[in-house]
């Protein structure tokens, strides 16, 4: 797995994100290419957040390490990920505000 599949994974809620967790450990934000975290694939993490497939304490470390990833290209949720990861100036999560997200960032 090499750094861009390995930061797909990791932003998916892949099956084999704690081996994505290693490879991207391992490999510096200035090595290699730049992910680009579409509306879709977050729309899709919220779902599932939703649906109880992830926990919603998961989704806040997510939301830090998405932020905090100079290889990592969140500007079309910039936003909503920005909420997501500093709950203590939006508010705490819960089911209800990540239905609300969804609905304010127009997902399918």
């Amino acid at each position: 797995m090499d750094k861009l599949d390995a930061l797909d994974e990791f932003a998916r809620f892949g099956d084999n994100r704690f081996e994505a967790i290693s490879v991207i450990t391992s490999t510096p934000d200035t090595q290699g290419g730049v992910y680009t975290l579409t509306q879709d694939v977050f729309c899709q993490v919220l779902q599932r957040v939703i649906d109880g497939e992830i926990d919603i304490d998961e989704l806040e470390l997510w939301a830090n390490v998405v932020e905090s990833r100079q290889d990592i290209d969140e500007s079309a949720v910039e936003g909503a990920i920005y909420a997501l990861s500093n709950n203590e100036q939006m508010g705490e999560l819960s089911i209800s505000t990540l239905k609300k997200l969804l609905v304010m960032i127009k997902c399918k």
